[in-house]
């Protein structure tokens, strides 16, 4: 099963890999971007590729000094995947229209975050690495959990098309609320951006990602099905495909899927938007390995790395705790 994982990550690589001659166009893109609406203004690109990104180019642009940037759909064929200069100047004259259009929604109550009434049924939690991000986590409100930390984020959908902004030490001050009360209100915000479980695996070298239901309750009621498969192995994210790995802290989600399963949950923290799930008593591989593999993907998760931890998801007491060789089949 270990091979089985090594292959799934690195065929991703070698998927992306395939794009590498679109860091050229990229940088041209922003250059372009800076020139007609500002050089305070910067383009970004996800460095986790999403299904859409087969269709879809998804370009971020942000203004300097504001801790929310917006996202932008373009049909890549339309622009030719930003072939040539013209269709880079025809794809940043749309990101503009675009982006303007949205960003006089977003200027409002959600982006200001003026009072915790307003932001409060938009709430939700985030995951990341606590040793790479000390420096900024000095400005955002978090909570300690292993050696990763959950923070906020005020999360919107409009069209289909999902905005984030980051909670930041100055919003608590002017809600006038606690920690303990913003971590709460997110969590139970989980219909906002819901949990979404897919099955995994490799054919011919490629990653095969398969639906299995299209509800949670058919996702769970498929995993039952799935409990006599000799290697089942899932991803869990949410809908959106960003900061999935939150999940993680929602001991009653990871329950109804340890239930599913008939058994505890070995989960593998692959990056901040997914995490693997594998029934503990499928599992063949020590935790020194699995903890080998993981630090080999963090070498290669720049900016999404979760965790270098493996760690197990309890039936018996309902808990998340850090894997042990002796709870798990060598």
């Amino acid at each position: 099963m270990k091979k089985f994982l090594v292959s799934y990550f690195f065929a991703k690589k070698e998927k992306e890999k395939e794009k590498m001659n679109m860091e050229t166009r990229k940088t041209s893109f922003e250059e372009k971007l800076k020139e007609n609406l500002g050089a305070e203004y910067k383009a970004t690109f996800p460095q986790r590729m999403e299904k859409q990104d087969e269709e879809f180019l998804r370009v971020g642009v942000q203004k300097s000094g504001e801790s929310a940037g917006i996202w932008i759909y373009l049909n890549g064929s339309e622009f030719h995947w930003l072939d040539n200069e013209e269709d880079i100047q025809r794809a940043v004259t749309k990101v503009i229209e675009e982006y303007k259009k949205k960003r006089g929604f977003l200027n409002g109550p959600y982006l200001t975050g003026d009072s915790f009434s307003n932001v409060k049924n938009n709430l939700v939690c985030a995951l990341v690495n606590r040793e790479d991000n000390e420096e900024v986590l000095k400005y955002i409100p978090h909570i300690r959990y292993y050696d990763m930390v959950a923070y906020f984020l005020i999360f919107i959908t409009v069209d289909g098309e999902s905005y984030v902004r980051t909670v930041v030490n100055e919003d608590l001050d002017r809600w006038e609320v606690e920690l303990q009360d913003v971590l709460e209100t997110a969590k139970s915000n989980t219909d906002l951006n819901p949990p979404v479980i897919e099955m995994v695996g490799i054919k011919d070298w490629k990653v095969i990602s398969a639906p299995i239901g299209n509800t949670f309750g058919e996702m769970l009621q498929s995993i039952k099905s799935h409990q006599e498969q000799k290697n089942p192995m899932y991803v869990l994210s949410n809908q959106s495909g960003l900061y999935g790995a939150s999940n993680m802290i929602d001991n009653h989600l990871l329950g109804q899927i340890s239930e599913s399963c008939n058994d505890s949950l070995l989960i593998l923290p692959v990056d901040i938007h997914e995490i693997i799930l594998i029934p503990s008593r499928k599992n063949r591989t020590s935790i020194a390995d699995w903890k080998a593999v993981i630090h080999a993907l963090n070498i290669e998760n720049k900016g999404v790395k979760l965790s270098d931890l493996v760690y197990l998801f309890d039936r018996a007491d309902k808990k998340l705790h850090v894997a042990k060789n002796d709870d798990f089949q060598a």
